[in-house]
């Protein structure tokens, strides 16, 4: 894909920095909509950069999605002045040589666009894929290993975006992708359930093991039955809430087996879901995790569930967090008669 399907939205390539802008594009004479969905690669100009553009190929090639290589230039407003023009243009050339030096070691085709935005990340990168209708954003987690999270461009774009994410750990191995073991975490919720399709497809790709997770919650609150009491009750939901779960991973085990993909599914707990799913991922040497980024308790007023933001921040490997209304270039996607996406959550 050429970057000039993205309607650019102001600038010119030429023109130094002044304030928020939009995307430079590497040609301006030919602006057209987008005609296919694509993958937004947030590559900065650290080793992180390959380990982004690798994974990000990796699931676009699974989702028939384009990939476009972004590289956001801040902007420096310290001394009060305009940027200086020439070292402007000479900051960009250097910046898309760059751009294409890694489209080339990634495997990105030239039909494939490369990108420079200059402002804030955050803001840029929600801005463009809200403009170009980009299915997938995907960037690394937070490079400080002495603290734990995503770091402050993904958090803005998880609280202000409305795309899935593909969240990157800087210490992952590089090199080229094939995911062996891709585990999907289900806590019984339909949302968590319909990301099902996605992990499907990628499992398929990459003829990788699909493993179902879900980890029984640990009860409390029960003390005003007495504390013999409480207990004996406490585990008696708790083995409840076992075999409904058991069953429904069964059900959803064999429906993924509908496409040759060799399914596994695992029951843990009682026990914390989020501290539980990150040891197994660990565990099973998971080469991806897929899931909704909310499940049960589905609060609309928060960017990701709990789990979700846990195990984005704390797993060693990619996590992939689906967000409603995923649109992927697959000729066989089915969508309703509001043009949305099969993949769209309750």
């Amino acid at each position: 894909m050429h970057a000039s399907r993205y309607a650019p939205t102001g600038q010119t390539a030429n023109s130094p920095p002044i304030g928020r802008t939009a995307a430079v594009q590497f040609n301006e004479s030919e602006r057209s909509i987008q005609v296919r969905p694509c993958l937004l690669a947030c590559v900065d100009e650290t080793p992180c950069a390959n380990l982004v553009g690798a994974q990000s190929v990796a699931i676009a090639r699974s989702l028939a999605l384009d990939v476009v290589l972004a590289r956001v230039l801040p902007q420096d407003n310290s001394s009060g002045l305009p940027a200086d023009p020439i070292a402007w243009q000479l900051r960009q050339h250097s910046q898309r040589k760059s751009l294409r030096q890694l489209a080339d070691q990634i495997g990105v085709t030239s039909e494939d666009g490369q990108m420079l935005l200059t402002g804030d990340p955050g803001d840029e990168l929600v801005d463009w894929a809200h403009a170009n209708g980009a299915a997938l954003l995907s960037l690394a987690t937070n490079r400080d290993r002495d603290r734990s999270g995503l770091g402050s461009t993904a958090l803005h774009i998880l609280e202000h975006g409305s795309v899935s994410v593909l969240l990157v750990p800087p210490d992952h191995h590089s090199g080229p992708v094939h995911y062996k073991r891709i585990v999907v975490p289900i806590d019984g919720s339909p949302r968590a359930e319909s990301v099902l399709p996605v992990a499907r497809r990628i499992a398929r790709t990459h003829k990788a093991q699909l493993v179902l997770c879900h980890v029984v919650p640990r009860l409390s609150g029960l003390t005003s039955f007495g504390i013999g009491r409480s207990s004996e009750l406490r585990e008696e939901i708790e083995r409840q809430n076992e075999r409904s779960a058991r069953s429904s991973l069964e059900q959803l085990r064999l429906r993924a087996m509908e496409d040759d993909i060799d399914v596994r599914v695992r029951m843990l707990g009682p026990d914390e879901p989020r501290q539980a799913l990150c040891k197994l991922t660990q565990e099973l040497q998971a080469d991806l995790v897929v899931m909704s980024s909310h499940g049960s308790t589905a609060l609309s007023d928060v960017p990701c569930g709990s789990v979700a933001e846990y195990l984005a921040s704390h797993c060693t490997m990619p996590v992939l967090m689906v967000r409603p209304n995923l649109v992927t270039g697959l000729p066989d996607a089915v969508y309703d008669s509001d043009g949305q996406s099969a993949f769209r959550f309750g």
